[in-house]
């Protein structure tokens, strides 16, 4: 994580190439929550994609992130709603009993929950909402060779510059971070898809061990709504192969490698002899041509979702 803090890490690319969530979701979290809609929390904010769409049903959304970077090219929504600022999920700063809904977006697995919980407990107002929303790894629908080649690189060339444990946590879809409390619910209900067709959340709620015995929680109200292969709960978009050259390159993982290998990052640019990104989007570019993708067509691809939430009492 500390990749998006250092002064050569492009914000602006990495706010241009990262997928955004449908608008169904949000839908999900606020039916889901029962609390008030005065002050909304985004931690580990990012560009502002989570706080931004939050800001038209709260009367103030705090986006915090520690990497200046990031907030240094949040974006403000007209309303002026939004307020930017660096912070860290472990260490808020804000009031007690001073928050509404808390958020967030692809960030939960770096965080010490063993810290964060207490902390969340402290500035939620009673029936605050925690929701925590997450992706996994990219896949291009439909076409397991393409995936096969995208993964030999995001796991082979790259595999050992991701942070650690974190980008394992988020490959797993959340499943190592824990609630503040262990779950009680084992049925669930379904919600709507996010293309409207309904999806069953889980068989069951996941019940990972308690933090620290947190109090004050609705254990009956913790749920996590995990995607699949299936894509029935996932971000969708249709991208050529030069956005995906651009979600590689500006991902933490190719910043670390390209710092490590500057004679292979200098290739860049050169094609099938380029660099290590270069060469694997040739192989995908010719396994498409060869289904009669050409240069600058689109191919769908997609992220398993998931959405962990849990209430105030």
């Amino acid at each position: 994580m500390t990749t998006f803090a250092k002064s050569s890490f492009d914000a602006t690319g990495y706010l241009a190439s990262r997928p955004t969530y449908p608008g169904r979701l949000y839908d999900v979290i606020l039916a889901y929550h029962r609390g008030g809609t005065s002050h909304a929390l985004d931690m580990g904010t990012g560009p502002g994609f989570m706080a931004c769409a939050l800001a038209p049903h709260f009367d103030r959304v705090s986006a915090q992130d520690p990497s200046p970077n990031m907030v240094s090219v949040g974006l403000q929504p007209d309303t002026g709603r939004v307020e930017y600022s660096l912070g860290a999920a472990e260490e808020t700063g804000l009031p007690p009993t001073s928050v509404d809904l808390v958020v967030a977006g692809q960030a939960a697995h770096w965080f010490d929950h063993a810290r964060v919980w207490p902390e969340l407990g402290r500035i939620l107002r009673p029936r605050g909402t925690v929701a925590y929303v997450g992706y996994g790894e990219l896949e291009v629908t439909n076409r397991p060779g393409v995936t096969s080649i995208f993964r030999r690189l995001m796991r082979g060339e790259l595999g050992p510059f991701w942070s650690q444990p974190g980008r394992s946590i988020a490959e797993g879809l959340l499943d190592r971070v824990p609630f503040p409390i262990t779950p009680t619910c084992e049925e669930v209900v379904d919600v709507p898809d996010l293309e409207g067709a309904g999806v069953p959340l889980a068989d069951k709620i996941q019940e990972p061990e308690p933090v620290l015995g947190e109090e004050g929680w609705e254990a009956a109200s913790a749920v996590r709504i995990k995607g699949s292969t299936a894509g029935r709960w996932a971000i969708r978009r249709e991208w050529t192969v030069a956005q995906l050259d651009a979600y590689v390159r500006t991902s933490s993982a190719y910043h670390a490698f390209a710092a490590a290998h500057p004679d292979d990052t200098a290739k860049r640019g050169h094609g099938p002899e380029g660099d290590v990104v270069d060469r694997r989007m040739a192989q995908i570019a010719k396994t498409l041509g060869a289904d009669g993708v050409g240069d600058g067509d689109t191919v769908a691809v997609e992220w398993p979702l998931v959405l962990m939430m849990i209430r105030r009492e």
